[in-house]
């Protein structure tokens, strides 16, 4: 199975580069552009349903996708983007000037918090757990798609490459997406292995090579601390 775990577009608080969090804001004129052209670019069929964080910036992208490839559009609450409790709304160069420590903390430890806000394993755990839901739903569809935002998709970005030290890093850019093949265990447990981050949605739609088995990662491994690769 072929997962496409797209970003939404654009939204105001994106264009003027401040933390964003779980604030319900809606994209912006460029967003409901960027939404279209990523909806008018994926390929007709194999499609069951379009899942989605329900925050307005990421339903309204995938709206625009379910129209356009006539499924269902289903809200699921636990893919919604991480908590940043009193870092939202800050403007994210500023703080990364003022407090260089602490946003890198934000970007690289997972155990890390941010005042009433949620740890990176935290927004992982839960985020994993709601795309575990979506690929058991899903399990006979060739192809499934999953809009959600870019802190959660890099948290998960992050925990699959932890293994491969020639991964380049970097954000998902908005309407771009994480690029994931998914598998199942004897056991009935879901696997998803990473093909690539930042990817074209019409590009990571396609099919490709069949990955190798010690590319999966159980999805039940990351909602705990360390990834275990089999």
């Amino acid at each position: 199975m072929r997962v496409v775990l797209l970003r939404h577009g654009e939204t105001d608080r994106n264009a003027a580069d401040l933390f964003q969090g779980q604030a319900d804001i809606p994209l912006n004129d460029d967003g409901v552009r960027q939404a279209q052209r990523a909806a008018g670019s994926l390929p007709a069929g194999g499609w069951a349903a379009v899942h989605s964080s329900p925050l307005a910036r990421a339903a309204q992208t995938a709206a625009y996708a379910a129209g356009r490839l006539d499924v269902p559009h289903h809200r699921v609450d636990g893919l919604r983007e991480r908590h940043l409790g009193s870092l939202d709304g800050l403007q994210r160069s500023e703080f990364a000037r003022s407090h260089p420590a602490t946003m890198r903390r934000l970007l690289d430890d997972p155990g890390y918090a941010p005042p009433g806000g949620e740890s990176g394993h935290a927004a992982r755990a839960r985020f994993c757990a709601a795309l575990h839901d979506v690929l058991t739903a899903q399990r006979t569809a060739e192809r499934v798609l999953v809009v959600a935002h870019g802190g959660v998709l890099n948290l998960l970005a992050a925990a699959l490459v932890a293994a491969r030290d020639d991964e380049p890093r970097g954000m998902v850019g908005t309407c771009r997406a994480l690029c994931l093949d998914a598998e199942w265990t004897a056991q009935g447990r879901a696997r998803i292995a990473l093909r690539r981050r930042n990817a074209d949605p019409r590009e990571c739609a396609e099919a490709g090579h069949p990955l190798a088995p010690d590319s999966f990662v159980d999805l039940d491994d990351l909602t705990a601390k360390e990834v275990t690769h089999t």
